[in-house]
């Protein structure tokens, strides 16, 4: 949650470069907006994948990753305004998440 609350501290600076910040979660939707108004402070929309349609779609599942059972692979993507995405970061572990200062910084090398 930390990592979320960093993305929306900097939100100003992603308006700067034109870039939304989207966050998509495996928890259920009262989760979603629980983190939405307590972590983010309604910055950035934070949206409920329970089925891990879109999660399968960006090849981000792991099947049976953690103790036999089925998870998300924590990512950061960089998508332009046609849907095509321009940068990844999968994430090796769970603290493992780019600082908002370096998806900014991957922005500005794409503009």
């Amino acid at each position: 949650m930390m990592q979320l609350r960093r993305f929306a501290e900097h939100k100003a600076e992603f308006d700067q470069l034109h870039a939304q910040i989207v966050a998509i979660s495996v928890d259920d939707q009262e989760h979603a907006k629980l983190v939405y108004d307590k972590q983010v402070n309604g910055r950035f929309p934070i949206l409920s994948d329970t089925t891990l349609a879109t999660i399968r779609q960006y090849g981000l599942f792991h099947e049976k990753g953690n103790r036999g059972q089925d998870i998300a692979i924590r990512a950061t993507l960089v998508l332009d305004k046609d849907g095509i995405e321009r940068w990844r970061y999968p994430a090796t572990s769970v603290p493992d998440i780019p600082s908002p200062e370096a998806v900014l910084a991957e922005l500005r090398k794409l503009k």
